[in-house]
């Protein structure tokens, strides 16, 4: 398994606009290598940019265990320059020309994937990938939940935890599919 990236986010809502508090992405680059990167944006920078919060979102966050709010909220990393950086260990790491077989996956194409466009283009920026890079690994979790088994994700909504645990259950279903 090579040139295959899973991302996730952890937000402070469900639509574009949104905080965005961490990324997490952790992949097998294009020489097959594992790679990862994780960023934990400041709170105050996100409301001075002017990003919004859902209400219920924000109640759901409030209900969750002390330590995983504390890991989600409390980051101190400036958004443009995480942004910037991502980007840039993209570029660094992958091949992702038309013919390099590139797949960027997330759990949701309608959720992370917009609200990360949206993130990146409030900053000046575009995704490094294409559309036609773009894979949803929830619907392949909804169809073959033998996979999630695979996940044994240690500390849930940490987006770098969730990354790791949705690239395992990705390679396992690529050896449950294997011709």
């Amino acid at each position: 398994m090579k040139n295959e990236l899973m991302i996730d986010i952890e937000t402070t809502g469900q639509n574009p606009g949104c905080k965005v508090l961490t990324i997490g992405a952790f992949g097998f680059d294009k020489n097959g290598g594992h790679v990862e990167f994780y960023k934990r944006f400041s709170v105050l920078k996100l409301v001075e940019e002017g990003f919004k919060d859902d209400l219920s979102t924000m109640d759901w966050w409030r209900a969750k265990d002390k330590a995983v709010f504390e890991e989600v909220f409390g980051g101190t990393d400036d958004p443009k320059d995480g942004i910037a950086e991502f980007k840039q260990w993209c570029y660094a790491n992958f091949a992702m020309g038309r013919n390099d077989k590139f797949k960027v996956w997330c759990k949701g194409l309608d959720f992370d994937f917009p609200i990360l466009k949206a993130f990146f283009e409030h900053f000046g920026y575009h995704f490094p990938w294409k559309f036609w890079d773009q894979y949803d690994y929830r619907t392949i979790a909804k169809l073959f939940p033998v996979i999630t088994n695979s996940e044994n994700n240690g500390m849930a909504h940490s987006a770098i935890e969730d990354a790791k645990a949705q690239m395992r259950g990705l390679r396992a279903f690529y050896v449950l599919t294997k011709d």
